[in-house]
């Protein structure tokens, strides 16, 4: 269901036609140009509904960029499908003084698809114009209308649009017909709403000036939790011909459910006696649903398709039991058909995926909210998740993509918000053993067996779907250690309750160790090392961990003969709020054994314990880096 340019959908704000206003740069506060790549000037969105299936958008943006790494932000991609249509669009570009370079004209945007690769069919486009102009500072100017044949999805408002982006000012007026209702949610907005009146309708208009840029900061919270925001439901809608209206999201659970769900569980007779036979033999109705899941990752492949109402309703479970592909949609709608078809209940549930947790609004239902479909298989004592579009994950794995957020569920008591699995910190293990043996030369061969597992399990399915020739590349990158060969790779996936990868290694590393007359300098901790991270004496951010997890090293290193076995062990904890490390390394016999232990705790943690933080990072990678000096006989 993601489109390309995506993350540019901030920019689509509409406005009227408006003279030319001084676009120099000397014209900006010093406080905008402060950590920015790019200023928006003006940013003016007017969206007027003149009925359920006429509301028009006008937008005049003007953004000004300092450097190439601004250039992202001045790009303009404008979305169109049978539902929405441009009636006008221009531009222009301006130098440094604000003297005008070029007009942009309709013919000078692209028209492309809106969506990826993956995509069967689709309706959804765009005009996207990129600037091919590289004398910085340089600005833009953008306007144009589109005219929408729906009213569910009226376009929202977010005058923040980075944190390297400062606003000079941003404005978002909506007009409305005397009479008409709507919801609206203004989030951490602090100024005055302007409303105005006429005997035939009524404007609330909503401005931000003067925003500044701010540093990017590792380890902080959603940007988006904090930023101002405008989002507007319609009471009565007209989507696509399909009229409708609720005010919470039970009520839009209902109107999801017979209106875009109804009808869709169509499998043939034949095709339901298919799913009761293969589950005939099953002793649970766990067992059933992972027999029919494994079906449906056998027999169908994600593709997204995205014609007119598309973008909402799945297609019939019939067409994906004939065609054998569909998108998330479609594939949930089909597992649940499967499962219904041998008598087990399941919901239908739309989530906002990513690797960030996003969660709905609780308090305004919306359809913008939720970019994705899962199944939920409500099992009495065992609450069940599935993600359909993979072929690889396995049972009741959701992974980091739909981890731990809310959801919404079409149940038979309309929509209900549920809450996906959470991975906590000690299932995100990844768990190392290491049998290793350091030669004369300095050079290290052996064996290595690494456990993947909850969240960890699915950073490296790339590596486990991959080719055996682009396993070893990809295992070079990660590895990422001088002179490293794999000689042999064997990744096995175990699918159980708790699914984990596993990876067996044999390894060589030439001139690992490094030979200085008597004397030979190794770093035992040869696998897994920490990285530093900046320093940052004005910490404005709280620390979020966003996953926790936990990475436990076991190595052992049989010494040459020639090695003089003592080395003072050696013991170390750091113990934090945020994370714990452990450190042990000792020679017993002939052998140098390393244990190594990090713990990241999930959490939301004080700006002002950042400093504490910074040094936690750097005593582990110190400690991870540490070597060994040892003597040669």
């Amino acid at each position: 269901m993601k489109t390309l340019f995506a993350n540019l959908a901030y920019f689509l704000i509409p406005i009227a036609s408006i003279a030319q206003e001084n676009y120099d740069i000397a014209q900006i506060p010093g406080a905008l140009k402060s950590r920015a790549v790019a200023t928006v000037r003006n940013d003016k969105t007017v969206v007027e509904v003149k009925s359920p299936e006429q509301v028009t958008e006008t937008v005049t943006r003007v953004i000004t960029v300092y450097n190439k790494n601004g250039d992202y932000y001045a790009a303009l991609p404008i979305h169109y499908n049978k539902s929405n249509e441009i009636k006008s669009i221009k531009g222009a570009i301006y130098n440094e003084m604000g003297i005008l370079q070029k007009k942009i004209a309709t013919k000078d945007f692209k028209d492309v698809s809106a969506v990826d690769n993956s995509t069967m069919f689709a309706d959804s486009r765009m005009k996207v114009y990129i600037p091919d102009y590289h004398s910085y500072p340089y600005t833009i100017e953008y306007q144009y209308e589109v005219r929408h044949k729906q009213n569910l999805i009226i376009p929202s408002w977010t005058p923040e649009v980075s944190n390297n982006v400062s606003v000079e000012k941003s404005s978002y007026q909506f007009i409305t017909p005397i009479g008409s209702e709507f919801r609206i949610e203004s989030k951490n907005y602090k100024g005055n709403i302007k409303e105005e009146k006429t005997d035939k309708t009524v404007s609330k208009t909503w401005n931000a000036e003067q925003i500044p840029a701010k540093k990017e900061e590792s380890y902080s919270p959603n940007p988006n939790l904090k930023r101002t925001s405008v989002l507007i439901v319609p009471k009565n809608f007209v989507y696509y011909g399909k009229e409708g209206n609720f005010s919470d999201w039970k009520e839009y659970g209902d109107w999801f459910s017979t209106k875009l769900l109804s009808k869709k569980q169509d499998l043939t007779e034949a095709s339901k006696q298919k799913f009761i036979s293969l589950t005939k033999n099953a002793s649970s109705d766990q067992e059933k649903a992972k027999i029919l899941y494994d079906y449906l990752q056998k027999n169908t492949r994600y593709i997204s398709i995205q014609i007119g109402i598309g973008g909402l309703e799945p297609f019939p479970a019939s067409e994906v039991d004939r065609l054998g592909y569909g998108d998330c949609k479609a594939l949930v709608n089909y597992m649940g058909s499967m499962l219904s078809a041998v008598g087990i209940p399941s919901y239908y549930c739309m989530v906002e995926a990513g690797k960030r947790k996003e969660n709905f609004h609780k308090t305004f239902a919306n359809v913008q909210d939720g970019n994705h479909a899962i199944l939920c298989l409500p099992f009495k004592n065992d609450t069940t998740w599935l993600e359909c579009t993979s072929q690889n994950l396995p049972f009741g794995f959701l992974s980091n993509f739909t981890d731990d957020r809310d959801v919404i569920a079409c149940t038979e008591n309309g929509g209900v918000i549920m809450h996906t699995p959470k991975y906590s910190n000690a299932i995100n293990l990844q768990l190392r053993n290491a049998d290793l043996s350091l030669s004369d030369d300095g050079s290290i061969k052996g064996s290595l067996n690494t456990k993947f597992y909850g969240t960890q399990y699915e950073n490296h399915m790339e590596i486990l779907l991959a080719s055996n020739n682009e396993k070893t590349k990809l295992l070079a990158e990660y590895y990422n250690i001088d002179n490293i060969n794999f000689e042999q790779v064997k990744y096995t996936e175990h699918k159980q309750d708790k699914p984990f990868i596993e990876e067996n290694l044999s390894i060589s590393i030439k001139n690992y160790a490094v030979k200085n007359g008597n004397k030979m300098l190794i770093q035992p901790n040869i696998f897994n090392t920490q990285s530093s991270i900046s320093e940052n004496k004005n910490r404005t951010e709280d620390i979020f961990i966003e996953r926790g997890y936990v990475d436990i090293d076991s190595i052992s290193i049989a010494l040459p003969n020639n090695i003089l076995k003592t080395i003072t062990p050696e013991q170390k904890v750091i113990e934090k709020p945020f994370g714990k490390y452990e450190f042990k390394s000792e020679i017993k016999g002939n052998k140098l054994f390393t244990y190594r232990k990090l713990e990241l705790f999930e959490g939301n943690y004080p700006a002002s314990n950042y400093e504490d933080f910074f040094q936690f990072h750097k005593e582990v990678s110190g400690s991870d880096k540490g070597r060994y000096n040892l003597s040669i006989l």
